[in-house]
């Protein structure tokens, strides 16, 4: 698995940023006003089975940030989107989209997005660029990357007209490193594998060098987790780093196949496409080239299937190991 070549290269140790202060009422009142509007423009929430699954992880998840203790401050949505992206705004609210949760393979890659984003919003990365704490601002926040894209471009733009000040979504380095610092801490507290978040990273890095080879997604609504995440080899070996530094040990866990179960069913790529992920399980004589032909593409379906499933090369498939395998219906 790429954790052992990760641990290999490892920083030795990384401080990690101490967490910010408790959720005030005004912005629990900010995060109460954006979230129709945030719900309404990525989508809505997606109403399959898997919504209820992402709100119980995430709310494990935040309670260890130092925003609150109590679950019931923190509101969760799993968003009906086409893009691979997460994020969180003040108030206690966290966002995931139903494409990223697809290329996740664990339930500890799940609670890994989940924490890094609480950890923007823990450090308050986003006031440090926006000072005007408007809901306005809020919007402009999430929404500016997509700046001038159909609804949510007019959105942007009545933020910006309200006196927010529109900026680009886009971490810079050390902030995405404190993130990444601090949803390492999250996860680990509640008891997850610290090492899913340099997995996760790294499965995201691979999603990124497929969409550039696809040639990318024609009229895309919303900025995907690479251009409002800023990702490289480094950031994954500081994160492996990291979860060396919890001290605990370096394992090769067994296939998340609960996990794996849930996400049977999930719609997948633009709405009505009628594509889903299915979860399939290998049988004797199956092969990567087998079951790649079964994915719901013209071209790449090999490359779709192994970063899907975040399988190197080399990888061999054993009969009874579950593969996830996109499908029309």
């Amino acid at each position: 698995m790429i954790r052992h070549l990760l641990a290999a290269t490892a920083l030795a140790t990384l401080a990690v940023p101490a967490t910010a202060q408790s959720i005030s009422a005004s912005d629990k009142q900010l995060g109460a006003q954006a979230n129709p509007q945030l719900l309404a423009e990525f989508g809505g929430k997606y109403a399959g089975p898997q919504a209820a699954y992402v709100e119980q992880v995430g709310k494990r998840v935040a309670v260890q940030s130092g925003l609150s203790n109590a679950q019931g401050d923190f509101t969760v949505a799993l968003l009906d989107s086409p893009v691979e992206n997460a994020f969180a705004i003040p108030g206690g609210y966290i966002y995931v989209t139903r494409q990223l949760l697809a290329l996740m393979n664990s339930e500890a890659e799940l609670a890994s997005v989940m924490g890094h984003e609480v950890g923007h919003v823990a450090a308050r990365h986003s006031a440090a660029r926006n000072q005007r704490a408007t809901i306005g601002g809020v919007l402009a926040a999430v929404v500016g990357a997509a700046a001038g894209n159909g609804a949510i471009g007019q959105l942007a733009g009545t933020a910006a007209r309200s006196g927010a000040q529109l900026y680009v979504l886009k971490y810079g380095r050390d902030q995405e490193y404190a993130a990444d610092g601090l949803g390492v801490k999250y996860i680990t507290a509640a008891g997850y594998d610290p090492f899913a978040a340099a997995d996760m990273l790294a499965q995201l890095d691979a999603q990124s060098t497929l969409t550039a080879e696809i040639g990318g997604r024609g009229g895309q609504q919303v900025p995907s987790w690479a251009s409002t995440h800023p990702n490289s080899a480094e950031r994954v070996r500081r994160a492996a780093a990291l979860a060396e530094a919890t001290g605990r040990p370096l394992t090769d866990p067994p296939q998340d196949t609960a996990f794996l179960r849930r996400l049977d069913g999930l719609a997948y790529d633009e709405k009505g496409s009628g594509k889903r992920i299915r979860i399939v399980t290998v049988k004797a004589g199956d092969t990567i080239a087998s079951l790649s032909r079964q994915m719901a593409y013209d071209r790449l379906q090999r490359e779709r299937f192994m970063t899907l499933n975040a399988l190197e090369e080399e990888a061999q498939l054993r009969p009874g190991r579950l593969v996830k395998i996109v499908t029309r219906g």
